[in-house]
């Protein structure tokens, strides 16, 4: 369901998206029509085809295709565990009425020996009657012939004997005689993979060993990539948006795949977005994926989403969405463009959220036929059909939920001016300290270590004191996070005891990223501040990451209900802490992020501060 509120709203997207998809290059998918993917263990990973999905539904969102995932490990071409190959079909694809069925088999069909010219002609009889009975069954369903994805022979030697993915890529030629032959379409899942292995292996040995860490089942890395050439052989786009912007002149250069509306120039620059269609969520902070993304110029064939600002004045501009900062960049970056399906966007998380709906959805659609239709087959049970249907009813459910979940919305750009200080803030990070003054923080008047009023800002800096002598406190965030990790940059006077707060409550109750600058104490160790049953954590070497009369930068992050707590001291991981149970006050799941200043003289040098600048926060699902 879209939930939209105004009527007349509804109808501009939906129009727009309409014409969005009209505008686009063909595309093999058509509106209305089902898809079964159809194969061995590497279609039953779900990983390839899942991709599929939801790049389908993140880049048509209007488009009505169906999916179902029908891979089973061991499978050849006359079937397997999960039944023979008249069963499979009927069962399993005819069923579900398919308008495109894929088919990928031929790793366990080649024996995993080397080539053998009676095993090819077997695989040859076989899928020829496969797919005339497929033919028989699905009428008119458009076939596409997936040539098997390959044995890994680029990160590990090769089988002795002449190798393995030679075979392979045997049955591909087969399979595109075959396809010339009878009309069908073919994708090749084997070279690409293949040629992004090769330059993987030049830039990283020992990662492009983990693409397919088995030699034949590829981790999510390796299926984004297959996935890719998939949609590259259905002649899917790569674009998602592009916007060319003239800084100097407050005006719209150049537009595509969305609408731009109240540009205005301003202290920066600000407008509305509304995008035709999402990124493809790819996780780049894997290092696996970041490198066969990379080895597969993935983001420049598959996910363009393109913002170019020129004319603009030499500095630094951070680039917020939504009120959310992604990254701050150069002007001269800005000017040679930036390619926004790289960077932390709200567009990223929602494109995140259609995919975990995908998963969902695929899961439970699985769990219906692997774990009930199958195994209950010969049973004849009436509870088993309807647990059946509401297992359908809840794929379905959770389908139109996915749907819905893949309409894009409009967003709010800023693009302004900051220091190259606050260029050092990470992508991803968005600030909530201004520089200026406490906006958006408060002083706690029930802390215990006192309610010093003395927090103001010098020349960007935060500062804390204690006033009068004695008399500490916290500063904390108007606003409460849950899981979340916050970044900020510290240079205390030495002998002033501190530390930077978690999940607080008012008074001060939360788990404390220690900033024990003194005489005997700590920084980056866990403490329960005023929380019972706490183990606190110490870092005694601190000193070998901390530099001393400097600024430093100290990371911590806080997640989970029962709260699992890093520190990170200048890039450095000093602390992975998990408590055994949520100790927080009153057993809350979120808090308040606060700074401190240490109550008492005997851990606070007289007249000293504590300094902070650049805290910035990212909120975790």
């Amino acid at each position: 369901m879209l939930s939209i509120r105004t009527p007349g709203r509804v109808l501009v997207v939906l129009t727009m998206l309409a014409c969005a998809v009209m505008a686009q290059p063909a595309f093999y998918l058509k509106s209305g029509d089902r898809v079964v993917f159809y194969g061995d263990s590497i279609t039953d990973q779900r990983l390839y085809t899942t991709f599929v999905e939801t790049f389908v539904r993140t880049r048509f969102p209007g488009l009505d295709v169906s999916f179902v995932h029908s891979g089973w490990g061991g499978d050849r071409v006359t079937g397997g565990g999960g039944g023979p190959i008249g069963l499979r079909l009927r069962r399993d694809v005819a069923v579900y009425k398919p308008t495109v069925v894929t088919i990928m088999l031929g790793m366990n069909d080649g024996r995993y020996r080397p080539y053998d010219q009676m095993v090819f002609d077997w695989y040859k009889t076989g899928f020829e009657s496969m797919v005339q009975d497929l033919k028989s069954l699905a009428p008119g369903s458009r076939i596409t012939l997936i040539r098997p994805s390959p044995y890994d022979e680029v990160t590990r030697p090769a089988m002795a004997g002449g190798g393995y993915n030679p075979v392979l890529v045997k049955f591909g030629d087969l399979l595109q005689e075959m396809a010339t032959k009878q009309s069908m379409h073919v994708a090749d899942l084997n070279g690409p993979v293949v040629r992004m292995l090769e330059r993987a292996q030049a830039t990283n040995a020992e990662l492009a060993a983990r693409i397919i860490p088995d030699r034949v089942h590829p981790g999510a890395a390796g299926h984004l990539i297959m996935a890719a050439a998939l949609l590259d052989s259905w002649g899917a786009p790569g674009i998602v948006s592009e916007v060319e912007i003239d800084a100097k002149g407050t005006k719209l250069t150049a537009g595509k795949n969305t609408v731009v509306s109240g540009l205005v120039g301003t202290n920066g620059l600000s407008w509305s977005q509304l995008d035709s269609s999402l990124p493809m969520p790819v996780d780049l902070n894997d290092p696996a994926t970041a490198l066969a993304v990379k080895s597969a110029d993935f983001l420049e064939k598959l996910d363009k989403e393109t913002l170019k600002v020129s004319g603009l004045k030499a500095g630094h501009y951070a680039l917020r969405i939504d009120g959310l900062q992604v990254a701050v960049f150069s002007a001269e970056q800005l000017g040679e463009g930036l390619n926004l399906a790289a960077w932390p966007t709200p567009m990223m998380k929602q494109a995140n959220d259609v995919h975990a709906l995908t998963l969902k959805r695929t899961g439970i659609h699985n769990t219906r036929w692997r774990t009930i239709e199958v195994p209950l087959e010969a049973d004849h049970l009436a509870g088993a059909k309807a647990v059946m249907d509401a297992l359908d009813a809840l794929d379905s459910e959770l389908d139109a939920k996915q749907r819905a979940a893949a309409v894009p919305v409009s967003r709010k750009y800023e693009l302004m001016p900051v220091t190259a200080d606050e260029a050092r803030i990470p992508a991803g990070f968005t600030p909530i300290f201004n520089g200026k003054d406490t906006t958006g923080w408060h002083i706690s008047t029930t802390n215990h270590h006192g309610t010093t009023p003395d927090w103001h800002v010098e020349n960007g800096v935060l500062v804390g004191m204690q006033k009068p002598a004695g008399k500490g406190g916290i500063l904390l965030t108007d606003k409460k996070y849950r899981n979340f990790e916050v970044y900020l940059e510290l240079n205390p006077d030495w002998g002033c005891d501190g530390g930077l707060f978690l999940r607080s409550s008012e008074r001060g109750e939360a788990y404390q990223v220690m900033l024990d600058y003194r005489e005997g104490g700590t920084l980056g160790g866990v403490y329960g501040e005023r929380l019972k049953d706490v183990t606190a954590l110490s870092i005694q070497d601190w000193e070998k990451y901390y530099k001393r009369g400097e600024w430093n930068v100290i990371r911590a992050r806080i997640e989970g209900e029962i709260p699992r707590i890093s520190v990170w001291i200048n890039g450095t991981l000093v602390t992975q802490w998990s408590d055994v149970a949520n100790h927080s006050a009153d057993a809350a799941l979120d808090g308040m992020i606060a700074v401190q200043v240490h109550g008492g003289t005997q851990i606070w040098k007289e007249g000293g501060k504590q300094k902070f600048r650049n805290i910035a926060v990212r909120e975790l699902p």
